[in-house]
Order: C-alpha cells, then sequence, then structure tokens
C-alpha cells in the first residue's frame, strides 16, 4: 500500500530550505562517505576467503544446518548453485554472507556445539575472524549504523542520514520531499528539523527495544521521515488533503482529512510488522517513529506552534492558476460559450470538489443549452450535496429552482433521493421547493418510502412559519402512513 500527499507544489513563499538541507545531507553521506564502503567490504571479505578459514567454516556451518530447522537458506542448495569452496571469490562472498546471516551458528561455535572449544581451528578461526571485523569496521556504515548489541552517540544520529541502496534513498527521499513542503512552513524550519531528528531518535528507540541483542542493526532515513508522516496527520487534522494512493492494482487520486492518514500508516505498519517477520525492513522503527512525531505534533498544536496561514495557505502557483481559469471560464459564459467554460471547469472539479461557486458555474454553463446532456448529471450532482455548510446549502435551494425553471418543471430525479430532498429542502426553509416535490410524488399510485416523513417535517416548517398550508400537509401524511 502506498499513499503520497500531492498537496502542495514549492513556490517562492513555501520553499523547504530545511527540508533540501536535509535531503542533501543524505545525499552526501550516500555518495561521499559510504561511497568506498562496499570496496571496504569486498576487500576484507576476500582476505578472509584467502586464509583459507571459510572453507573450513563452511565445512562446519554445513554439519551444524544438518541438526538446526528454520534455516532461511540450505547450504547444500547453496553448493548445488555455486563453484566449490575456493574456487571462486565471488562464490565464496555468498557462502560468507550465507553464514553471516545466522549469528546463532557462531553462538554454537563459541559454545563448543559444533567443534571442540580448544581446538586449534577454533583457535585460527577465531583469529581469523578478529581480523575480518577489523577490516570491516573501516566502513563508514558498519562505524554509525544502529547497532542492537552496542549503542553509540554517533550510530543514534548519523544512521537516520545513512541508506542501504540508491532504491532505499530515493524512495525515502521522495516521501521526505513531499511531507516538508506540506510541514515545514507549517512548523518553522528549526522546528521541523527537530522534529526530524527527534523522531528519529523514537524510531531508533523502538528498534532497540524490539530487537535489542541481536548482533545486526539497521540504517535509513524511513524512521525519522514517519515521524514526519505522523506529525503531518495531526498538524493538518481535518482539513482536507489531496492524496495519492496505489493499493494492488488501484490508483487514484483523493481529497480526504489528513488525520484519517494516521491510523491508515500507522496500522499497515503494524500489520506488515507482524506479518513479515525477519523482514530486513525495520517496520517496528517506522512504527516508533510515526507515534513520536505524531506525539510531538500534538504538543506542538497544543502549545500554538503551528503556523495556521501555512495550514490554509493557496499552493501557489496551481491557486493563480486556477483562479485563471476561473475567471476565463466566467468569461466564456458571459460570451456564451458553454463547451469552452465546461472544459476549463472540469479539472478544477477534480481537485476542487468542495467548492461551491464552481459547481455553480459548471451548471450554469449546462443551463444555457437546454439539451445538455451534462445538465441533469450536474443537477442531481449538486441536489446530492448534504448541505453541510450554508453555502452548500444555498446552492441545492437555488440549482433545484433553476433546474425546474430549465426543465418546465419537470426535473429527472430518481424517486428514491427526490424523498431525501423533499425533506432537505423543507428543512433548509425552502418549502415551496419541497412543496412541489411532495405534490408530484403524492400523485403517484404506489407507495414511497420515506415520503410520510417528508410530508411531516414540511407541515413542520409550515406550522413553525404560521402558513395556513400545514393542516392540508398534516393530512397528507397522515393518509399517506395510514396506505
Amino acid at each position: 500500500m502506498l499513499i503520497l500527499p500531492l498537496d502542495r507544489k514549492p513556490t517562492r513563499e513555501n520553499f523547504p530550505y530545511v527540508t533540501t538541507v536535509l535531503v542533501l545531507a543524505n545525499l552526501l553521506v550516500f555518495v561521499l562517505l559510504q561511497g568506498g564502503d562496499r570496496h571496504i567490504e569486498e576487500a576484507a571479505a576476500d582476505r578472509y576467503i584467502d586464509s583459507g578459514v571459510l572453507q573450513m567454516e563452511w565445512a562446519w556451518y554445513n554439519e551444524w544446518a544438518e541438526f538446526t530447522y528454520g534455516l532461511d537458506v540450505d547450504p547444500e542448495e547453496v553448493d548445488e548453485w555455486l563453484p566449490p569452496p575456493g574456487e571462486a571469490h565471488w562464490g565464496d562472498r555468498l557462502r560468507l554472507m550465507v553464514i553471516d546471516s545466522e549469528p546463532d551458528f557462531h553462538r554454537a561455535l563459541e559454545e563448543g556445539l559444533v567443534i571442540g572449544p580448544d581446538s586449534d581451528e577454533l583457535a585460527q578461526w577465531r583469529q581469523a575472524r578478529s581480523v575480518l571485523e577489523a577490516d570491516r569496521e573501516q566502513s563508514f556504515t558498519r562505524r554509525y549504523l544502529l547497532r542492537y548489541d552496542e549503542v553509540s552517540p554517533g550510530g543514534l544520529f548519523v544512521h537516520m542520514f545513512m541508506h542501504a541502496g540508491i532504491g532505499h534513498l530515493v524512495g525515502n527521499m521522495l516521501f521526505l520531499v513531499l511531507l516538508g513542503l506540506l510541514l515545514e512552513p507549517a512548523l518553522g524550519g528549526l522546528r521541523y528539523l527537530a522534529l526530524y531528528l527527534v523522531a528519529g531518535l523514537g524510531s531508533a528507540g523502538a528498534s532497540l527495544a524490539v530487537n535489542w541483542g541481536t548482533a545486526t542493526g539497521s540504517l535509513g532515513a524511513s524512521g525519522a521521515i514517519a515521524g514526519l508522516m505522523g506529525a503531518f496527520a495531526v498538524v493538518y487534522g481535518l482539513r482536507k488533503v489531496r492524496f495519492f494512493y496505489w493499493a494492488f492494482v488501484y490508483f487514484d487520486y483523493v481529497r480526504a482529512p489528513a488525520l484519517v492518514l494516521l491510523p491508515l500508516w500507522l496500522g499497515w505498519e503494524l500489520l506488515a510488522w507482524m506479518i513479515y517477520e525477519g523482514s530486513n525492513i525495520a517496520y517496528e522503527a517506522h512504527a516508533g517513529g510515526m507515534v513520536t512525531g505524531a506525539l510531538l505534533g500534538t504538543l506542538a498544536v497544543w502549545a500554538g506552534q503551528v503556523r495556521r496561514d501555512a495550514l490554509d495557505a493557496p499552493e501557489g502557483r496551481d491557486v493563480r492558476d486556477d483562479r485563471r481559469a476561473v475567471a476565463a471560464a466566467e468569461k466564456a459564459l458571459d460570451d456564451l460559450e458553454p463547451a469552452k467554460a465546461k472544459r476549463l471547469l472540469r479539472p478544477l472539479l477534480s481537485r476542487h470538489a468542495d467548492e461551491v461557486r464552481l459547481w455553480s458555474l459548471y451548471f450554469a454553463a449546462c443551463r444555457l443549452r437546454s439539451d445538455d446532456p451534462d445538465l441533469d448529471v450536474i443537477a442531481n450532482r449538486i441536489l446530492r450535496l448534504p448541505g453541510e455548510t450554508e453555502q452548500q446549502r444555498e446552492l441545492v435551494i437555488e440549482t433545484f429552482s433553476q433546474y425546474r425553471q430549465t426543465r418546465n418543471d419537470r426535473p429527472k430525479i430518481p424517486l428514491s433521493h427526490a424523498v431525501v430532498l423533499a425533506s432537505r429542502l423543507a428543512r433548509w426553509g425552502d418549502v415551496e421547493g419541497a412543496s412541489f416535490l411532495i405534490d408530484l410524488m403524492s400523485r403517484s399510485r404506489r407507495s414511497i418510502p420515506g415520503l410520510p416523513e417528508a410530508v411531516a417535517a414540511l407541515a413542520e416548517k409550515l406550522e413553525g412559519n404560521g402558513d395556513q398550508r400545514a393542516e392540508r400537509y398534516r393530512k397528507l401524511g397522515q393518509r399517506l402512513a395510514a396506505s
């Protein structure tokens, strides 16, 4: 599952300078400081292989594997695919990787469960292994890895700027940039930087708590970035933000409250942590970072450290372009060019489906031609609006009045929705629109679910207005309810 917030583009006003610095820091660490690590690792492995100890160790590993269950890799299958030990460095490097992936084997060796603990071969192996580890420690990645069996201040901070490969780096930087565009202007540069670092520490804490004592470690910015995700969801709260989602073969854009993303993101990380046990992805670190970020975001909101103007700020160039498109659509309407107006308004409606003004303009464009195939569709779309705001209610009432005029009091509205609309119009005070629909439906010979309730709502509204028609509709409601 992939969910990306795609709600802002960088402009002069909202340019994320601290995010840019963080991206550059991650790139420089990967290219300049980690760039030579592969050569160091290969040279260390080759020196160990040349000592001849690996062939002996591989034989021990085969013996140990015969009595061990649940291994990820069967050494006999490895021998089927690779050249015999000692014939090719690349094959022996792979064997060394297989051995290093099973720390239980080394513990068994040290405890004398594979060969005698006082044998000369084991002493030779220990000496060669100590040289191998010393050679490997020349690697920047090894020195600053977040180790689960040994915590260092350098590793706690530096690991969140390191990556295991190009794909790992690019994926993390994509999320960092998209979240930075939204979060840095809202928090300010220094608070945003502090959030990144503290969330990275929270992520490391969760990973250490789960994996403490194992002879492995982790690296990457994803824990700190998960913290930005958690903070973003809390800071933006119920504000609707545009997202891109991709689940299996389905993908699309949608606008939804930012806070909805927190349980989705966190739930996915926890589910993946339970399902993909043994994965090389630190899902527990992501969850820890996300919780830390959400708590810090909550603290920032509570302390009034969030820039409200940045949360509600227009999207720079996008909004200026949208405003120009709206002005052009209005001019097209004035020039009686409905097709051009609709063409300009369609993409705006897809991005701003909650903008009352855009729906009103599109409906006006459809009304310019009584045979417009979109007229009934757009009218019904507007009439289905729930009326959550005063502007929405006014739009529904005005649209229904104009739709009746355009269709000569023969609107094409499904009965199931006409009943709902009549009730809403009655509650909102449009008794003329509500009475028109109810009179129309009451002529039907079949029973219409919900109609008695709609009539009762109209009668109640008329009675409150002191309208003499209240008694007639009350009796109509009683007759419909009895039939």
